[in-house]
């Protein structure tokens, strides 16, 4: 086999002198790094297979790209913060822990090609340099050297895969006052992976590494921006940053430099640490940090528990949702970053996990949100009103609900922070329903039961127990009932004002005649679910049949076309044969009509004279009233009470006026009817009045609503 001469780019190799017993043992600790490597990817080959050895070498580079490693611009990125990360390890190994922050500097200097695209990016600092140990670890994957600060030595492997030419330089201390530099190419295909590597003495004030990864790989990403690099160095040494364990990084993008320090001071607001017992006696303390941050610094840790290990956010728990953290009042993200010598132990080799039993795990994270909690009392105070608001507000919209609240602050204190009002009601309804069921378990239960002389007693007490429940459960749908009232009185009411305010008319009566009672139907007492003739008298719904805005033909009186608003027959919900039970019509004008297009007392009197000694009957042509010279008629009239209107009806049959001013009331003879004006104002009041008074009957619920209710009635 030809000796190779040249490495993989061509360049010759130095000559190689015979191999003397320095020269082995060089050879087999290059053997026992391969092996490393291979070890490291789950391969290993019997120590005598000298050429599967240096196959595999060439193997392990060609497959870094598998490995799981980052890829594309995260991989670019990726080198940057293992760069950065050595040389925080370096500075605090030669300050120490408690002075490296102050005392370290590390400066990233990124070039570009013409074309904006990556040439270089240098990281140099002034932490211990590479001495004889430090240069031993740095060749070796997977290194114990700085295992204690956090160093894993698997960041060489991302700039393998992303750069082709890494090129070192470091100055270190030798002996008790001299120094060494040193300079080489790191190329770990080559059997000798420092290249050109050259020491000379050192200058005392030069101490520290300088890292210089160019020559981005074919196929790997070389764009890079102030703006993404800044941003992204801020995200992943946040941790660093608001512990003040960070060195000085100055990043210098062309001609302009930014001190990442100073920006993050700008955008990060520490409030306080604390140092609390975690939930789990192997735990031990952990430190928890808590700061806003601006949003703009990373939206995934915003609003986040971090847990850290060594400097770096090893795992992010989103507690956005848990504390309504989005609407914090000061326009800031929260974060709550936890370490401790626990976790700093636990984590694993990617730093991606920790090593740890679940319940310890939990134990930290469960110890961290109560700290943050504690922390963001303020801001779940205000959310807790804001729940109060909404939780009155849907027990007074569906009362029934209030069967699982007996004291609004009680169970406000009970709901998460992040529930909204969707979710609280989703969350009354679902406990709503168990009750139900459960009731109807227990129902069904004593039902089935077997009656005793032992158990009657018992059995009697339980039953009044299920009973009463039933009576409250009734008596919460009722109250359900009468708010749905309320809310379509506002609606009529709303119907009352202009519907064109610039051209100052109002809405015709056909609108407030469909929200009363659907128009050009005929109905039966069994459709009550289909109008809301209670708005104008309770007992309207009892009538067996009623028509809506249809002709007098339709019911039977042939010739007649004309249409009352509403005409109704057989008040007890049946017909009764043989006797006289009254028809009642009512007519209703349009709100705002100051003259009175039609005298509507005249209207409905003429509908009297045009039903008498006629038959009514409904669509089927069954036989729904006899109307004889005796039938009595009741008559209502409703409209808007102008002064023009009032003369109108103190001139008529109709001329008493009402106790309360609102209306107006007479009695016809001839016609034997009763007639009776009533304002909108006065039908709609005394709908209201009608509907609190019996809505007051029914109580069951918590003081908060039925004062919020009696407001809103009010």
């Amino acid at each position: 086999m030809n000796e190779r001469t040249t490495n993989v780019r061509g360049q010759p190799l130095a000559s190689k002198p015979s191999r003397s017993l320095k020269d082995r043992n060089a050879e087999l600790h290059n053997v026992t790094k391969i092996l490393t490597y291979a070890l490291w990817l789950g391969q290993l080959v019997p120590w005598g297979d000298k050429k599967r050895v240096g196959e595999m070498k060439f193997d392990v580079i060609g497959r870094i790209g598998n490995m799981g490693l980052p890829d594309g611009k995260t991989a670019l990125l990726f080198s940057i913060y293992e760069a950065v990360s050595n040389a925080i390890q370096a500075i605090e190994e030669r300050f120490g822990r408690a002075d490296f922050a102050k005392r370290g500097v590390i400066n990233l200097l990124v070039e570009l090609n013409s074309d904006k695209t990556l040439n270089c990016v240098a990281i140099s600092d002034n932490g211990i340099g590479l001495n004889g140990t430090h240069l031993k670890s740095f060749e070796t994957c997977d290194t114990r050297q700085k295992y204690a600060i956090g160093g894993k030595g698997v960041g060489r492997l991302i700039w393998i895969k992303v750069f082709d030419d890494i090129h070192v330089k470091s100055t270190y201390e030798v002996g008790l006052d001299g120094h060494e530099a040193i300079s080489f190419k790191f190329d770990p295909a080559l059997d000798d992976s420092l290249v050109d590597m050259h020491k000379s003495p050192g200058d005392g004030d030069q101490v520290g590494t300088q890292i210089i990864l160019g020559g981005i790989k074919a196929g790997q990403s070389s764009e890079i921006s102030r703006s993404l690099l800044a941003r992204h160095i801020c995200h992943h040494f946040f941790p660093f940053f608001i512990a003040g364990s960070m060195p000085r990084l100055n990043v210098m993008f062309g001609r302009r430099d930014l001190d990442i320090g100073e920006y993050l001071s700008s955008k990060v607001e520490k409030q306080f640490e604390e140092i609390v017992d975690a939930k789990s006696i192997s735990v031990g303390k952990i430190n928890i940090s808590h700061a806003y941050v601006d949003k703009t610094i990373s939206q995934e840790l915003s609003n986040a528990i971090l847990l850290t290990a060594q400097g770096r956010v090893v795992k992010s728990v989103e507690i956005e949702k848990k504390f309504a953290l989005k609407s914090l009042d000061n326009g800031k993200a929260y974060v709550c970053v936890v370490k401790s010598d626990f976790l700093d132990s636990r984590v694993d080799q990617e730093r991606t996990g920790f090593k740890a039993l679940e319940s310890e795990m939990d134990a930290i994270t469960d110890t961290a949100i109560e700290a943050a909690e504690r922390f963001l009392d303020a801001h779940i105070a205000r959310i807790r009103k804001i729940q109060r608001r909404l939780v009155i507000e849907i027990l007074e919209e569906h009362p029934q609900l209030a069967i699982s609240v007996k004291n609004v602050d009680q169970y406000v204190s009970s709901l998460s922070p992040s529930m909204a009002e969707e979710e609280i009601g989703k969350t009354l309804f679902t406990l709503l329903y168990r009750h139900e069921r459960k009731l109807r378990y227990q129902i069904k239960a004593i039902s089935d039961e077997s009656v005793t002389q032992d158990n009657e007693s018992p059995r009697r007490e339980q039953i009044d127990e299920l009973v009463q429940k039933v009576t409250d459960d009734a008596k919460r749908r009722l109250a359900e009932y009468t708010i749905k009232r309320h809310q379509i009185i506002q609606l009529a009411k709303s119907l009352l004002r202009y519907s064109d305010t610039e051209k100052q008319s109002y809405h015709w009566e056909a609108t407030l005649h469909e929200l009363i009672c659907p128009m050009g139907r005929m109905l039966e007492a069994k459709d009550y679910d289909e109008h809301n003739l209670w708005l104008v008298d309770d007992l309207m719904s009892y009538y067996s049949f009623f028509a809506s805005d249809k002709s007098l033909a339709a019911l039977g009186v042939e010739g007649e076309r004309k249409e009352p608003d509403l005409i109704f027959f057989n008040p007890y919900g049946f017909r009764r044969e043989g006797t006289n039970d009254p028809v009642v019509i009512i007519e209703f004008k349009r709100p705002g009509d100051e003259a009175l297009s039609s005298d509507p007392v005249d209207q409905v009197l003429d509908y009297i004279e045009r039903l008498r000694s006629r038959t009514v009957r409904d669509i089927e042509g069954a036989i729904v009233s006899d109307i004889n010279d005796q039938t009595p008629f009741e008559c209502i009239v409703v409209c808007d009470l102008s002064e023009t209107a009032r003369k109108k009806f103190q001139r008529s049959v109709a001329q008493h006026p009402t106790p309360d001013g609102l209306g107006y009331y007479g009695f016809s003879p001839n016609h034997r009817a009763s007639i009776k004006v009533l304002s909108y104002a006065k039908v709609f009041r005394d709908a209201e009045l009608r509907n609190q008074s019996f809505f007051s009957k029914l109580g069951l619920l918590p003081q908060e609503v039925r004062t919020a209710l009696r407001r809103a009635a009010e």
